[in-house]
């Protein structure tokens, strides 16, 4: 349909001469309607950059008034492109870094989070998050953000797309069941900047344990309690709802292992029933989490 496309010669300068050529083997009405209505059928143009993560390029567009382009018209456009795409290239560094301090402030808070561009591609992921992406619940593949089932993939994709398009602050969110118990995902669009390339961070998708229980939460049971760090684990596990048979099917572990595992536990907790146990692991998290 749009013969400026259909001339496109990479990093060459295009012109009407090229759009000539194409218009002469197929001419889309609808089209021509369309520039001819805006006044700016001839011109000229060239790519600077065809990445997934994004498409730049120059274009002059020049109205009847105008004519088309000359000889110096287009070498100007050729020489100004080095400029242009050293520019960019200066503001996608410059975005990126902006990335890595925002990651860098997430990791100082132990926050899961992965962080989107402007296009939802995942553009940096704190160690927390890393520990809460698993096969069966999300995953990064090639750079995007994906759940395990497809059903679920659309909605997170759906929530994302809303984020994007609506800046809304409030997050939108799902759960999702993971082998260690259900996980909460929330989707929540970033502050703007004025101006920007889209590289920046634009979208923020937080991960969320029951608990704020997380791979390192049996360490700190087992820190807090003086407990070995498989006690602290299963004490983590208990905290999170599950059941002695599950604990001993996540662990590879018959359920009467864990029975005595968790007489050991309660003598060095000083507890007498799972209640209390669990009652205290809750009270541990919640201190570590502040």
């Amino acid at each position: 349909m749009n013969y400026r496309v259909a001339a496109a010669r990479g990093a060459e300068v295009a012109w009407e001469q090229h759009y000539d050529a194409v218009r002469a083997v197929s001419t889309n009405d609808a089209y021509m309607d369309h520039v001819r209505r805006w006044d700016a059928e001839h011109g000229a143009q060239l790519v600077l950059a065809d990445e997934p993560q994004g498409f730049f390029g120059l274009a002059a567009l020049h109205s009847a008034s105008d004519g088309r382009t000359t000889e110096q018209d287009r070498q100007m456009l050729a020489d100004a492109a080095p400029h242009v795409m050293a520019a960019i290239r200066l503001q996608r560094a410059l975005e990126h870094q902006g990335a890595e301090l925002l990651r860098g402030s997430l990791d100082a808070l132990r926050t899961a989070a992965v962080l989107l561009d402007a296009t939802g591609r995942v553009c940096a992921v704190t160690a927390a998050a890393e520990r809460l992406l698993a096969p069966d619940t999300l995953q990064v593949r090639a750079g995007s953000l994906r759940a395990a089932r497809p059903d679920l993939d659309r909605a997170l994709h759906m929530r994302i797309g809303l984020a994007l398009a609506s800046h809304r602050a409030s997050p939108f969110e799902m759960w999702l069941q993971a082998a260690q118990g259900p996980l909460l995902v929330e989707v929540c669009a970033l502050p703007r900047q004025a101006w920007n390339f889209g590289f920046a961070p634009s979208v923020i998708v937080t991960l969320k344990a029951p608990l704020g229980f997380t791979g390192e939460q049996g360490a700190r049971l087992s820190a807090a309690l003086e407990l070995t760090r498989a006690e602290g684990e299963i004490v983590a596990l208990l905290a999170q709802g599950h059941s002695r048979q599950d604990i001993a099917r996540m662990r590879g572990v018959s359920a009467q292992t864990v029975t005595s595992q968790l007489r050991t536990i309660f003598q060095k907790a000083g507890v007498n029933r799972e209640a209390e146990l669990v009652s205290i692991a809750r009270a541990v998290v919640e201190m570590a989490g502040r």
